[in-house]
């Protein structure tokens, strides 16, 4: 369980990183497959891990929530460039 916790820390901290620094490559479907996928397998370790320390715990939600609000803010991002005429 720790590996996986790992790798979703390592991929949740690329997102942020490519979202701040080169966002085109977030809007791939490989960047999409990863961001999402990211996503819910965290929710998913959340949900059934119990056995993760609180501190890695603790670190993972917090990205997860960060991630998850990158997402919310691209999609009203995506949504105000869209309507504008």
């Amino acid at each position: 369980m720790r590996i996986i916790v790992y790798v979703l820390l390592a991929c949740q901290a690329a997102v942020i990183y490519y979202w701040i620094s080169d966002w085109r490559q977030l809007v791939t479907p490989v960047g999409l497959f990863i961001w999402g996928g990211a996503i819910a397998v965290s929710l998913a370790v959340l949900r059934m891990g119990r056995s993760i320390s609180p501190r890695w715990r603790g670190m993972l939600k917090m990205t997860t929530a960060g991630v998850s609000l990158l997402a919310v803010v691209s999609l009203l991002i995506e949504w105000a460039t869209r309507s504008m005429p």
